[in-house]
Formats: C-alpha cells, sequence, structure tokens
C-alpha cells in the first residue's frame, strides 16, 4: 500500500487539474468552426436590447477548437465601424494577431455611449451589448475567460472607460489600452460614476500633446473632455497608486508607470510629443494619413500586448517594464493644474469614485472609406 500511495495520490491530482481545466472551459470549446474563417475576419450579426448589432470576428491562423485562446476587443472611433479599428491598427495580421481572437464591435449609428446630447447609444444598451457579445464569443469559440482585453482610440477609448467603470459588465476584462480617448462625463463637474470591480484596473494609456481633436489639456465645447492629467488622476486615486516613476520613452515621449495597491506598473501612461489624433505606430497607418502625420516613436501594439500579457481577470498581476531611460521616481504623476482641471475629487474624472456571418477582408476600399471619416 505504501508503494501504490505516491500513484494513487498522483491519479488523484491529475483527475482534479482535469476537472478545474473542463470547468474553465467555454461551452464554445470544441464546437466545429468552418476552416475557411480561421484567419479570416467574419462579420457576425446579434440581437441585443432589441436591436441588430454586428462586430467583427478575426479567428488566427493556428486556431484550434481545442485549445483557449485570449480575447482582444478593438472599438473605433467615431463616426466609424470596427473594419476602421481593424485596418489602422493590423492587429488581425499574423505578428500580432496568431494565438489570439480579435473582435471589433460596431456601435450603432457609428458613435459609441457616453458622447454627449442624442448623438449616441445609451450606456446601457451599448454594455448590454458587450455582454451578449461576450456570450456569444464563449458560446461559439474556445475562448479563455481570464484572458479578455480592450483597447480602442477616440471616442472608442472613452467607451472602453465606460466598461472598466462598470462592476458588471468590466468584470469580464482584465486589461484596458485607450489611445486618444474622449474620456466625455469624466471632465470636472461631468456626470460619469465610476465603480471598477477590482483594485487595481490595469490600463495603459497613450495620448498626442498635438492632437487637435481630443486635446491633451481638455476640451470645453461640445464634446467637453478632461485634461488628460486630470483623468489619470481619477484612477491614480481608484487603483490606489503611490510612486511614480517618469522615463524618457524613444526621445520624444514619456512615459509614467505607477505602482498601485502594491502592484508594480498596473497603471501606465505614454504622453508622445507632436503626435496627433493618431494610432501610435512605428509604421505608417490610416489615421496617420488622414491626418497628415508622421510614423511615432511608439509601437502601441507591441506595447499593449505586453502589457495584456502580464494580467489575467482573477489575477493582480506580475511586474514588468519596458524600453526606457532617464528615469525618476515620485509620488504623483503629471500634474491636473498645469492644465486648468482641478486636483479635488469627483464622481467623474479627477478623483476617487466609489449569427449571420460574411466573410470580410482588407481593401484598397477600405483605405478609402476609412479616409473619408472624421475620427473623433
Amino acid at each position: 500500500m505504501t508503494r501504490l500511495l505516491p500513484i494513487i495520490l498522483a491519479t488523484i491530482a491529475l483527475i482534479a487539474s482535469t476537472v478545474v481545466a473542463d470547468d474553465d472551459r467555454t461551452p464554445g470549446c470544441g464546437k466545429d468552426v468552418s476552416s475557411a474563417a480561421i484567419g479570416k475576419t467574419q462579420k457576425v450579426s446579434i440581437t441585443s436590447s432589441g436591436n441588430n448589432r454586428t462586430f467583427m470576428v478575426h479567428l488566427p491562423q493556428d486556431y484550434d477548437s481545442d485549445e483557449d485562446y485570449p480575447v482582444i476587443l478593438g472599438f473605433h472611433g467615431a463616426p466609424g465601424v470596427g473594419l476602421h479599428f481593424e485596418a489602422d491598427t493590423m492587429f488581425s495580421m499574423p505578428r500580432w494577431g496568431n494565438g489570439k481572437i480579435f473582435v471589433y464591435p460596431d456601435a450603432l449609428g457609428g458613435v459609441w455611449a457616453g458622447m454627449p446630447g442624442n448623438m449616441t447609444t445609451p450606456l446601457e444598451k451599448d454594455l448590454e451589448f458587450m455582454s451578449d457579445l461576450l456570450n456569444y464569443l464563449r458560446n461559439n469559440y474556445c475562448v479563455d475567460n481570464e484572458k479578455i482585453y480592450a483597447t480602442g482610440i477616440s471616442n472608442g477609448g472613452g467607451f472602453l472607460n465606460r466598461i472598466a467603470c462598470d462592476p458588471t459588465v468590466g468584470r469580464n476584462f482584465a486589461a484596458f489600452a485607450p489611445d486618444a480617448g474622449a474620456f466625455t462625463g469624466f471632465q470636472p463637474n461631468g456626470n460619469a460614476t465610476c465603480n471598477p470591480y477590482k483594485t487595481p484596473i490595469p490600463i495603459i494609456s497613450f495620448h498626442g500633446t498635438n492632437d487637435t481633436t481630443i486635446s491633451y489639456y481638455g476640451r470645453n465645447d461640445s464634446i467637453p473632455t478632461p485634461s488628460i492629467p486630470y483623468w489619470l488622476q481619477g484612477w491614480v486615486e481608484r487603483n490606489k497608486c503611490t510612486n511614480m516613476t517618469e522615463e524618457t520613452y524613444n526621445k520624444t515621449a514619456t512615459h509614467y508607470s505607477w505602482t498601485c495597491d502594491g502592484v508594480e506598473g498596473a497603471f501606465q501612461h505614454y504622453k508622445v510629443e507632436g503626435m496627433g489624433h493618431v494610432w501610435p505606430s512605428t509604421e505608417e497607418t490610416f489615421s496617420q494619413l488622414i491626418s497628415g502625420g508622421q510614423p511615432t516613436v511608439v509601437n502601441a501594439n507591441q506595447l499593449i500586448l505586453d502589457f495584456f500579457g502580464r494580467w489575467e481577470v482573477e489575477d493582480r498581476g506580475v511586474s514588468g517594464g519596458g524600453e526606457t531611460t532617464a528615469a525618476t521616481t515620485t509620488t504623483a504623476g503629471p500634474t491636473p493644474t498645469e492644465t486648468g482641471g482641478p486636483a479635488g475629487t469627483t464622481a467623474a474624472g479627477g478623483g476617487s469614485a466609489a449569427g449571420r456571418v460574411e466573410v470580410g477582408m482588407w481593401s484598397f476600399g477600405v483605405a478609402v472609406l476609412v479616409g473619408l471619416m472624421a475620427w473623433v
């Protein structure tokens, strides 16, 4: 019996690990997927809140229905559709997309919740769309529930910030990455609220100092947005961040990184000097062509994927760094007062607060269509 004990214990451990793995598998694991869909982008249509909602799904070239995959949602700017974001970021290309499922949702009327007036979908409907979309993905593909992430530009970046602030929908996501975020409602005296499901919420963000659409220093017109330092301070407080390192990145960008609730680098920001309202890339992108801009010193794709790789939904993450120089350490970040944003607390931004399937492909027509859109 003594000799058999190690074998019995090992067998029990193997059975237990198998049960846990099975519990983590989504209903879509093992479900057949057409070979024509693998390595391609498809358009999917579902019903959510009584509306027909659409999104693009890109399965990696190595997709295997018996293996679970991370999922990354990418949110377009306004007005726009998911295909615009896919084309601009090129996330679906094999060098970025292998080993991951990318999803590009479409906003109703081209605008995500959070924009002022009647130009937007009610927030609760877009949040319900996110829940229904994730349910579709889990039921049809093999998804790693612990590795679901969101990135987006402009109005899309602002909407993923709303997701991060929602304790119900937000708990599906492990980390967030907005670029040139239109954080409407989070300006001083804004009406947005923020109640994240955990602390810290891992976020990496990007914004250019020459962004004339969503200014780094805030907007006070019909589409009011906070200064980026004011928005950062809000998450510094919510995430219980303490010391901050400020580092020069590739000579013309500044990388800020905070330790939040004891987790190093849980909140990060890249302030890119001279960059406009574009997707940060060292290669030419559609948004750069539209704005007359140039490739940037920051490669957002790589930084975002590296950052996402550190986090899971239920974990607090692991520490990590990037290519930086000239580091200094302080206890704050870019001061809100440098742009007129108060350092006090509000519920919005500056302080703490509690299917149908069609195969789609890139084409010259996409480039032309992107060029005709005004990114907000």
